[in-house]
């Protein structure tokens, strides 16, 4: 009779990987303003060649993000990784959400100007104003 095979253990996507193993690369979204956006472009394309250039936009990202998080964990955490955090919260800081909500106000705000007034939803009432609906 054959024994059984050891349980494969899988690792989660935060752990390290072994000595000498390849780290998989994980596809991350973050907001940025254009104009930072176009900067470091910009940066990255005109600095390519250079001995300390990055090949593209991801390597760049990960040597600027590597060298700021070593920062932040010499500088608060005695140089060692910060404890794994599982769920970080979705959406708007605080902060966000009260520039969002300006952003609306403003926009709106525009739009009434240029239209002459606040927009009025179509009801059967404003529809028929100063007349009969015909068949009715």
């Amino acid at each position: 009779m054959p024994a059984a095979a050891a349980p494969v253990r899988r690792r989660r996507a935060a752990e390290t990987p072994a000595p000498g193993e390849p780290e998989q690369m994980k596809t991350s979204s973050y907001t940025l303003p254009p104009s930072l956006i176009a900067r470091m472009r910009a940066a990255q394309w005109h600095t390519l060649q250079r001995p300390d250039g990055h090949r593209n936009l991801s390597e760049m990202v990960r040597v600027l993000v590597d060298r700021e998080v070593d920062r932040l964990e010499r500088k608060y955490n005695d140089g060692k990784p910060f404890p794994a955090v599982t769920r970080l919260p979705t959406g708007p800081s605080p902060d966000g959400a009260a520039r969002g909500a300006e952003l609306r106000a403003l926009k709106r705000s525009h739009a009434t100007q240029q239209e002459g007034g606040p927009k009025r939803r179509a009801t059967r009432k404003n529809r028929t104003e100063g007349g009969t609906v015909e068949g009715r």
